[in-house]
């Protein structure tokens, strides 16, 4: 095992992983499974429609509670309003998930029909007139996984009751706004789908083709993951034999040179001139050093006493 084999390895289990990872989420994408938004906190919002009614008319108030079912209980909230002076008529609710959040959502039906919500005009007359209604926020409790009570409120918006006494209104039979805006339909010059399959195609063999160039990087480095370490009790002319042998046995060419060269030197140094000329035509030579030709050298060498 070389040190790049080993680099290598280790890029090609990450780039796995970040493909895996990645198939994981664009595979939830695909099937709309939605993502991973949750709020930290309760989130409480409260909305009334129509906003503009008349009066008698129904009017449907609606509040929508967003929770994180790993801190909040869903089953747990509760909420509460006053309405005066409008009557409840009918309460509804319901639970839809968004993400990994709970959203439950209370509609209550109102209707009023009492002389507290008769439309003044601008001389307290009911001909023309209108009136401006804001409730008192709504109240959500709810109980968290830690024990706790958590408390939040709903600020309603401002909404209008007009008179049907008024010319204009007996007409149209209810409020309307000349020449609504209505938003331009949305359009694409390229179907997110289609941009999104293709951004993660594009993302998965760039990450390949990193992979790739890092791993034929570290494949290089052919140094062996344990370095060799030669007894430092050893002579010098045994410690060069040790390394030739070691290098021809591996197929190092160039390092089997090295060391019988080295060898060749250390045996001059000893007073044995025939094995240093030996080891140094043996490393020289046309042929590369063999095992078996640094084994014969190396069994000469030793049995002549030359340490």
């Amino acid at each position: 095992m070389t040190r790049g084999r080993l680099a290598a390895g280790a890029v090609a289990a990450l780039a796995a992983a970040a493909l895996a990872v990645g198939a994981y989420f664009v595979v939830g994408w695909w099937h709309g499974d939605g993502g991973s938004y949750a709020p930290r906190r309760l989130v409480a919002r409260a909305s009334v429609t129509p906003k503009r009614s008349l009066f008698g008319q129904v009017v449907t108030a609606t509040v929508q509670v967003l929770v994180d079912p790993r801190r909040v209980d869903p089953r747990s909230v509760a909420v509460s309003g006053r309405f005066t002076p409008f009557q409840l008529r009918a309460e509804t609710d319901s639970t839809t998930r968004v993400g990994r959040a709970e959203l439950l959502s209370v509609h209550y039906a109102l209707q009023c029909t009492v002389a507290a919500c008769v439309p003044r005009g601008p001389k307290g007359r009911g001909l023309g007139g209108a009136t401006a209604f804001t409730f008192r926020p709504a109240r959500v409790v709810a109980q968290g996984r830690d024990g706790r009570t958590i408390r939040a409120t709903a600020a309603w918006p401002t909404f209008g009751v007009q008179s049907r006494l008024t010319a204009q209104e007996l007409a149209l039979a209810e409020p309307r706004i000349d020449n609504p805006l209505a938003a331009p339909a949305v359009t694409w010059r390229v179907r997110p789908v289609v941009l999104g399959a293709a951004a993660s195609v594009l993302a998965g063999l760039l990450a390949l083709g990193a992979a790739l160039l890092v791993g034929s990087v570290a494949l290089a480095d052919g140094r062996p993951l344990r370095v060799l370490r030669i007894p430092a009790n050893l002579t010098p002319v045994e410690r060069a034999l040790r390394l030739a042998e070691h290098a021809a046995r591996k197929g190092e060419t160039d390092e089997s040179r090295k060391a019988l060269e080295r060898l060749a030197v250390e045996l001059r140094r000893r007073g044995a001139p025939v094995h240093a000329a030996d080891a140094e035509r043996l490393a020289w030579s046309e042929d590369r050093p063999t095992a078996e030709t640094v084994a014969e050298l190396a069994t000469a060498v030793r049995s002549n006493g030359a340490r």
